[in-house]
């Protein structure tokens, strides 16, 4: 029995089907062109507003530019979508639909992530550049302090030496403040200018490090420069330093990800309906009947038939 009440123009027209021939079909083939239909506005609607909160707030973009790029989005995966519903299914045509639709429903899924979390995404693109600016000075500071440590090391032990001469404990044995002992007075004080000037470098570099730092916690710093990898790369750094923070985006990212998978769910659920089977029967008879007329054509015993009544017409 046919169910001719309803499926909208509309609703057709999403799927690629004709509105008169979809007012034919039995009711299991309009339960699932209507859930077809419905399905495919999901990806579509997401990617759609992805792509536009993404060019708008995240990239700074005209509201004109991020309106084309969503419009784009939303056509792209609709057409991709409308692929899917229209392949036949088999085992091939099945893997490589669930893989395209992962794919897609990946990307659908972080890209939303990329709106959802922008406010820990900046956080953390903050404390990123604030680690790596104190990471750059830390790095030089180390290096000065090995440097101010072996500059007091070798000024104390000169010095020491020299004192040892002075008092005749080691050097000549002789105690006095002869030349020797000025000589090597001379060199450790040198020695002691050099530990000095070390020491104040190293001090302006403690000073530029806490001036830089001040005045990045006071001013800060834009993140509109972050491109899409860094921002996926900060969200991801931001969720391994918060076990909440993690769970809350596992949920969203594998929520999203069933909403962008909805319609190779569909797809998947939905076996051949009546309509699907009577489409067959008509293919099948069509064949046929061109199968028979070509041998007819083709049969030799034809065109010996056709000569015969050739020749006695």
């Amino acid at each position: 029995m046919k169910n001719k009440s309803n499926i909208s123009s509309y609703l057709c027209h999403v799927v690629g089907e004709s509105p008169e021939r979809a007012s034919r079909f039995h009711i299991s083939t309009i339960r699932r062109t209507k859930a077809f239909a419905i399905a495919i506005h999901i990806p579509v609607a997401i990617w759609a507003v992805t792509g536009y909160l993404i060019a708008y707030e995240v990239f700074k973009l005209s509201n004109t530019l991020s309106l084309l790029i969503a419009f784009g989005c939303a056509a792209m995966i609709y057409l991709v979508e409308r692929l899917v519903i229209s392949t036949p299914k088999v085992l091939i045509v099945n893997i490589s639909r669930v893989a395209i639709g992962i794919v897609i429903a990946l990307l659908g899924a972080s890209a939303v992530d990329l709106v959802i979390f922008e406010r820990e995404i900046q956080e953390q693109l903050s404390v990123s550049k604030r680690e790596a600016l104190e990471a750059s000075y830390d790095a030089e500071i180390m290096q000065q302090i090995k440097l101010v440590d072996r500059k007091k090391e070798d000024w104390l032990q000169l010095q020491h030496t020299a004192n040892c001469e002075a008092n005749g404990i080691c050097g000549s044995k002789i105690r006095s403040t002869g030349p020797v002992y000025r000589e090597l007075a001379r060199q450790a004080d040198f020695l002691r200018k050099e530990y000095v000037l070390a020491q104040k470098q190293l001090n302006k570099l403690q000073d530029a490090k806490k001036s830089a730092i001040d005045e990045f916690r006071t001013n800060g710093t834009s993140e509109n420069d972050a491109g899409l990898l860094n921002r996926l790369q900060a969200l991801h750094d931001y969720t391994d330093r918060n076990r909440w923070a993690f769970v809350a985006w596992a949920l969203f990212f594998t929520l999203v990800l069933f909403f962008e998978l909805m319609v190779v769910f569909c797809k998947l659920v939905f076996s051949e309906t009546v309509d699907d089977e009577l489409e067959n029967i008509r293919e099948a008879i069509s064949q046929t009947k061109a199968r028979d007329y070509m041998e007819a054509v083709t049969n030799p015993a034809a065109g010996a038939l056709a000569l015969i009544d050739g020749t006695y017409a």
